[in-house]
């Protein structure tokens, strides 16, 4: 899920952020990740996104 933002070393298992500053359109798929990640390994912060988008 969300390719363009994470990734899953294959050695370990552990996930590598690839974008932390994804686009728009890449945010849907973030947020599903973040949802699915068995251990919760992905989160978000979304106030970050808001304060981005509210810049002129």
């Amino acid at each position: 899920m969300a390719p363009e933002v994470f990734d899953q070393r294959d050695e370990d298992g552990v996930v590598a952020l690839l974008d932390p500053s994804p686009p728009a359109s890449h945010h849907a798929s973030a947020r599903e990740a973040a949802a699915v990640c068995p251990t919760a390994a992905i989160t978000l912060d979304e106030k970050a996104d808001e304060e981005e988008d509210e810049k002129p």
